[in-house]
Protein backbone atom coordinates (compact mmCIF):
# COMPACT_ATOMS: atom_id res chain seq x y z
CA UNK A 1 0.00 0.00 0.00
CA UNK A 2 1.81 3.02 -1.10
CA UNK A 3 1.52 6.17 1.02
CA UNK A 4 1.96 9.97 1.19
CA UNK A 5 5.35 10.88 1.92
CA UNK A 6 4.97 13.02 4.27
CA UNK A 7 2.57 11.12 6.23
CA UNK A 8 5.13 8.15 5.93
CA UNK A 9 8.00 10.31 7.38
CA UNK A 10 5.72 11.69 10.49
CA UNK A 11 5.24 7.72 11.63
CA UNK A 12 8.67 6.98 11.17
CA UNK A 13 10.15 10.12 13.19
CA UNK A 14 7.81 9.47 15.72
CA UNK A 15 8.15 5.81 16.07
CA UNK A 16 12.34 6.82 15.96
CA UNK A 17 11.68 9.25 18.36
CA UNK A 18 10.40 6.24 21.00
CA UNK A 19 13.02 4.39 19.75
CA UNK A 20 15.76 6.67 20.84
CA UNK A 21 13.71 7.49 24.57
CA UNK A 22 14.20 3.18 25.14
CA UNK A 23 17.94 3.64 24.42
CA UNK A 24 18.03 6.72 27.25
CA UNK A 25 16.55 4.67 29.08
CA UNK A 26 19.09 2.09 28.63
CA UNK A 27 21.60 4.63 29.54
CA UNK A 28 19.79 5.20 32.83
CA UNK A 29 19.63 2.10 33.59
CA UNK A 30 22.60 0.94 33.09
CA UNK A 31 23.94 3.45 35.36
CA UNK A 32 21.24 2.55 37.96
CA UNK A 33 22.94 -1.02 37.71
CA UNK A 34 26.73 0.18 38.50
CA UNK A 35 24.79 2.57 41.83
CA UNK A 36 23.03 -0.28 42.88
CA UNK A 37 25.42 -0.82 46.16
CA UNK A 38 24.50 2.87 47.54
CA UNK A 39 20.92 2.02 48.67
CA UNK A 40 17.56 0.60 47.43
CA UNK A 41 16.95 1.63 43.67
CA UNK A 42 14.20 -0.51 43.28
CA UNK A 43 11.58 2.39 43.28
CA UNK A 44 13.74 3.76 39.70
CA UNK A 45 14.54 0.11 38.16
CA UNK A 46 10.57 -0.04 38.49
CA UNK A 47 10.10 3.65 36.46
CA UNK A 48 12.65 2.71 34.04
CA UNK A 49 10.51 -0.57 33.13
CA UNK A 50 7.36 1.35 33.42
CA UNK A 51 8.51 3.82 30.94
CA UNK A 52 10.05 0.90 28.69
CA UNK A 53 6.69 -0.58 28.50
CA UNK A 54 5.31 3.11 27.93
CA UNK A 55 7.29 3.87 25.09
CA UNK A 56 6.28 0.52 23.56
CA UNK A 57 2.83 1.15 23.51
CA UNK A 58 3.17 4.50 22.04
CA UNK A 59 4.57 3.07 18.98
CA UNK A 60 1.81 0.09 19.29
CA UNK A 61 -0.80 2.77 19.33
CA UNK A 62 0.59 4.96 16.43
CA UNK A 63 0.83 2.25 14.58
CA UNK A 64 -2.85 1.39 15.08
CA UNK A 65 -4.10 4.80 15.00
CA UNK A 66 -2.27 5.60 11.76
CA UNK A 67 -2.21 2.34 10.16
CA UNK A 68 -4.71 0.17 11.21
CA UNK A 69 -7.50 2.63 11.73
CA UNK A 70 -7.89 3.03 15.36
CA UNK A 71 -7.95 1.91 18.28
CA UNK A 72 -9.49 -1.64 20.40
CA UNK A 73 -12.13 -0.16 22.16
CA UNK A 74 -12.73 -2.42 25.24
CA UNK A 75 -11.58 -3.08 28.77
CA UNK A 76 -8.55 -5.07 28.25
CA UNK A 77 -7.72 -2.94 24.79
CA UNK A 78 -3.34 -2.60 26.48
CA UNK A 79 -3.30 -6.63 26.34
CA UNK A 80 -5.45 -6.95 22.66
CA UNK A 81 -2.69 -4.01 21.18
CA UNK A 82 -0.09 -5.91 22.02
CA UNK A 83 -0.86 -8.91 20.87
CA UNK A 84 -2.60 -7.46 17.60
CA UNK A 85 1.46 -6.23 16.47
CA UNK A 86 1.87 -10.03 16.06
CA UNK A 87 -0.64 -10.23 13.34
CA UNK A 88 -0.08 -9.15 9.83
CA UNK A 89 -3.16 -7.59 8.16
CA UNK A 90 -2.84 -8.09 4.42
CA UNK A 91 -3.16 -5.27 2.81
CA UNK A 92 -2.62 -2.36 5.62
CA UNK A 93 0.62 -3.58 6.92
CA UNK A 94 2.78 -6.81 8.43
CA UNK A 95 3.22 -8.31 11.28
CA UNK A 96 5.00 -5.58 13.49
CA UNK A 97 6.43 -7.89 16.05
CA UNK A 98 7.26 -11.57 16.78
CA UNK A 99 4.98 -13.63 18.91
CA UNK A 100 7.99 -14.35 20.82
CA UNK A 101 8.46 -10.81 21.60
CA UNK A 102 4.75 -9.92 22.62
CA UNK A 103 5.30 -12.62 25.25
CA UNK A 104 8.16 -11.07 26.41
CA UNK A 105 6.32 -7.81 26.20
CA UNK A 106 3.79 -8.90 28.27
CA UNK A 107 5.60 -9.32 30.87
CA UNK A 108 6.37 -5.56 31.47
CA UNK A 109 2.95 -5.04 30.29
CA UNK A 110 1.75 -6.76 33.83
CA UNK A 111 4.68 -5.31 35.64
CA UNK A 112 3.49 -1.87 34.39
CA UNK A 113 0.28 -2.52 35.99
CA UNK A 114 1.57 -3.37 39.22
CA UNK A 115 3.77 -0.51 39.06
CA UNK A 116 1.49 2.08 38.65
CA UNK A 117 -1.10 0.11 41.67
CA UNK A 118 1.92 -0.30 44.20
CA UNK A 119 3.90 2.29 46.60
CA UNK A 120 7.24 2.41 44.98
CA UNK A 121 8.92 0.80 48.32
CA UNK A 122 6.64 -1.86 47.68
CA UNK A 123 8.33 -3.33 45.18
CA UNK A 124 9.83 -6.89 45.73
CA UNK A 125 10.87 -9.93 44.55
CA UNK A 126 12.30 -12.09 41.73
CA UNK A 127 9.94 -10.25 39.19
CA UNK A 128 11.66 -7.23 38.75
CA UNK A 129 14.71 -8.66 38.96
CA UNK A 130 14.67 -10.79 36.01
CA UNK A 131 12.48 -7.82 34.13
CA UNK A 132 15.94 -5.94 34.73
CA UNK A 133 18.22 -8.92 33.59
CA UNK A 134 16.15 -9.19 30.69
CA UNK A 135 16.10 -5.15 29.54
CA UNK A 136 18.83 -5.38 27.11
CA UNK A 137 18.02 -8.25 25.32
CA UNK A 138 14.03 -7.32 25.13
CA UNK A 139 14.81 -3.85 24.47
CA UNK A 140 17.20 -4.88 21.42
CA UNK A 141 14.81 -7.17 20.03
CA UNK A 142 12.06 -4.86 19.90
CA UNK A 143 14.14 -2.42 17.98
CA UNK A 144 15.23 -4.82 15.74
CA UNK A 145 11.38 -6.01 14.99
CA UNK A 146 10.56 -2.18 14.51
CA UNK A 147 13.20 -1.12 12.06
CA UNK A 148 12.36 -4.07 10.09
CA UNK A 149 8.69 -3.42 10.51
CA UNK A 150 9.42 0.01 8.66
CA UNK A 151 11.33 -1.45 6.62
CA UNK A 152 8.90 -3.51 5.44
CA UNK A 153 6.50 -1.33 5.33
CA UNK A 154 8.41 1.00 3.34
CA UNK A 155 8.86 -0.87 0.75
CA UNK A 156 5.00 -2.00 0.46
Amino acid sequence: MKRNRIFWQEIVSEINKELESINKLADELKKEMENKNEGDNRRVLGSILHDFYNCCERIFRRITNDINGGLIQSEAWHKELLYRMTIEIKGIRPQVISEDLAAELDDYLSFRHVFRNIYGFELRGERLDRLVDKFYSVSNNFSKEIAEFLKTLEKS
